[in-house]
């Protein structure tokens, strides 16, 4: 299989997990539905969502019709700083990663948040390496 197939196949793998997978896991008693959650705060649950998943197809769409790397790896890394810069800072206003009528998920001994968005900066962040050195990316 030629490596640039295997890299379109990963940023495809990636692109879903983080355009998909919240959608997933925040539909439920813990997140949208939650009775502590006032309204407001459920518009910007389904807005970050809708978001989120609109990007990722966008991304899929780029990467296999229009044979461009680069933009959906640019899309995906910001889309994963979002969740660093809301983890690292997390202190600052008050935020977890596990809400209190939540279930704290681990894998590996991290956090699944943690691991899942780890896997995902990992596999953009080579993808974007193979762009620069195979296919001559300049900035």
């Amino acid at each position: 299989m030629n490596m640039r197939l295997v890299v379109k196949i990963a940023i495809t793998c990636v692109t879903l997990i983080y355009g998909v997978l919240p959608a997933i896991a925040d539909l439920n008693e813990t997140h949208l539905y939650n009775p502590g959650w006032s309204p407001h705060a459920r518009v910007h649950g389904v807005w970050f969502l809708v978001f989120g998943a609109s990007m990722a197809f966008t991304s899929i769409y780029f990467v296999w019709v229009k044979d461009n790397l680069v933009l959906p790896i640019f899309v995906g890394l910001m889309f994963a700083s979002g969740f660093w810069v809301a983890f690292l800072t997390s202190g600052l206003y008050g935020g977890a990663l596990v809400d209190e009528n939540g279930v704290e998920a681990r894998v590996l001994g991290l956090e699944s948040n943690v691991f899942v968005f780890s896997v995902v900066t990992i596999v953009l962040l080579s993808a974007l390496a193979f762009a620069v050195k195979k296919e001559r990316i300049v900035f």
